[in-house]
């Protein structure tokens, strides 16, 4: 298939940089952000997670080519260019349960997924934010350290079909805040129904009573033997990643158990939630009184876990 590709502009207003130049440093830096975003943005899009830990897939460094076409004044512009994925990715690698990504990731580039991350990151009406997990907004976080000064903008556009990105310094406190709303990965245990992803030896589902989750078996003797479980009721272990608002959205499993009648207690899905979202549920229950009030001056402190909660309980 004959490669499309897409041309995009990044412009640098700086007072620190002379027009038309940009330090080596700072193009190797924004350079490598820009591929770790994309990076996760499209593994967010093939697995569900954004930093799969094992052996990387064979397509992937065709698939994340961006090429500096060229650098020129105005303020200072470079030109980048980069092919679609569709000549680098078959539908059927895409994410099982977003079939709408399937229909859209082919006329995508590594630079339209980066964009399209920061927009979602951005966007207060998408409380899902189902293409982004923890590990790839700490992504989006880390190219704050690219400005040098809170005047510097980045505007990146692909010349009309996306909106034009714009980033300085303070956009990030806003990156920082979804950060830590993400409940951080935590062991789980759930019961569900077996099912494995065609072309793939290590992607299964796992039908719960409550709807269908994606997971990756890291264990290679679990990935010989899953098949003695496919279409059966069982039981899994492993590591769990949520999104934004709690909800468990991928496990990488390490165990699959045969599945017991006391299991039943794991088939319902488990739902997390940071310290900002428990305060902010806290508060909802009581709308009148000043929750920054009852905790200024006493915490963060010495608070064990359990006294800690007790304390939100209390506002």
């Amino acid at each position: 298939m004959e490669e499309k590709i897409i041309e995009y502009d990044i412009i640098l207003k700086s007072d620190l940089q002379e027009k038309g130049t940009i330090d080596l440093d700072r193009i190797a830096f924004l350079a490598k952000s820009i591929s770790n975003i994309a990076k996760g943005a499209l593994q967010m899009r093939l697995g569900g997670i954004s930093n799969k830990q094992g052996k990387k897939p064979s397509f992937l460094d065709k698939a994340l080519n961006i090429r500096l076409k060229g650098i020129k004044e105005s303020s200072t512009l470079l030109q980048l260019e980069s092919p679609t994925f569709a000549s680098s990715i078959k539908a059927i690698q895409v994410n099982a349960f977003q079939p709408e990504v399937a229909e859209q990731l082919p006329n995508q580039t590594p630079m339209s997924l980066f964009m399209l991350a920061y927009q979602e990151a951005f966007d207060d009406n998408d409380s899902e934010k189902n293409l982004l997990d923890k590990a790839l907004v700490k992504n989006l976080k880390d190219l704050k350290s690219f400005f040098r000064s809170n005047n510097e903008e980045l505007i990146i556009s692909n010349r009309g079909s996306l909106p034009e990105l714009h980033l300085k310094k303070s956009d990030f406190n806003r990156i920082k805040v979804l950060e830590n709303s993400i409940p951080d990965p935590q062991n789980v245990v759930i019961n569900g129904i077996i099912d494995i992803l065609e072309h793939s030896k290590s992607k299964v589902t796992v039908k719960t009573e409550q709807g269908n989750l994606l997971g990756n078996i890291t264990n290679k003797f679990q990935q010989e033997t899953i098949k003695d479980f496919w279409g059966k009721e069982a039981t899994i272990y492993g590591v769990g990643h949520f999104k934004p608002n709690g909800k468990l959205s991928y496990v990488e499993i390490d165990r699959i158990f045969e599945a017991t009648e006391e299991d039943k207690y794991f088939s319902k899905i488990p739902f997390s939630e940071s310290t900002i979202q428990q305060i902010t549920r806290q508060t909802s229950k009581n709308p009148t009184k000043n929750w920054m009030n009852e905790i200024a001056g006493k915490w963060p402190s010495e608070e064990s876990d359990e006294e800690f909660e007790k304390l939100l309980k209390e506002l």
